[in-house]
């Protein structure tokens, strides 16, 4: 696995057009990983999910964290796109996510159910329905919760062209403890990441030691 850290150039107008584009930032990021036309033949192929291409903007913040099994090529991105770009390789193992292992944690991510007369994907909007959420991932996800915080978080919006849909996307940004319950299934969602809208920047669970 690689991790990216990209500082954007916020005075690059295809910056500030990308920030307020869900669908624009997606694709500008998408450009940094092999064509698909140069991979595989078959149409029903999508990079985003073969290689693990999970990113989340920090809060209040012109940085974009980017994690993906192959390793990116920023230079692709056009010219004063990004100030700085720093790629390092990443291992998770299970061996490393022993059963009990406590560790800090940071998801954005997109808590949302399925109404059951429309079909259609809706975003909850009450903390206590965010966090019960949350706690039902992480009985399939490897972990269990401790001391997490609900920060509000803007809402993703993008258009892929004229006549398309809008996307919204309700997020909110979870912190807090956790502990591994699972070492395999944790591991799984490290890399696979977590929850819907991950083409949108929700998804990617970052971790780190926790010294409390």
């Amino acid at each position: 696995m690689f991790l990216s850290q990209l500082i954007l150039n916020e005075q690059a107008r295809k910056v500030q057009r990308d920030l307020g584009n869900a669908h624009h930032l997606h694709r500008q990021i998408m450009q940094a990983f092999p064509d698909k036309a140069t991979q595989h033949k078959h149409e029903d192929w999508y990079p985003r999910q073969e290689w693990h291409i999970l990113f989340r903007q920090e809060p209040d913040s012109n940085i974009i964290l980017v994690q993906s099994s192959i390793e990116p090529d920023w230079t692709h991105l056009p010219e004063k796109y990004l100030q700085q770009h720093i790629t390092k390789p990443i291992h998770y193992v299970a061996e490393q996510f022993q059963s009990g292992r406590v560790l800090q944690f940071r998801l954005r991510a997109n808590p949302s159910k399925r109404d059951k007369e429309t079909r259609k994907t809706v975003g909850l909007c009450k903390q206590v329905d965010q966090l019960a959420w949350l706690e039902r991932q992480s009985q399939r996800c490897g972990f269990q919760l401790h001391n997490t915080s609900i920060i509000p978080s803007p809402n993703v919006f993008g258009l892929k062209g004229k006549g398309s849909a809008p996307i919204r996307i309700k997020t909110v940004l979870y912190q807090g403890i956790l502990q591994v319950t699972d070492a395999i299934s944790f591991t799984e969602t490290l890399c696979q990441g977590l929850g819907r809208g991950k083409s949108y920047g929700c998804g990617l669970l970052s971790v780190s030691r926790y010294l409390g």
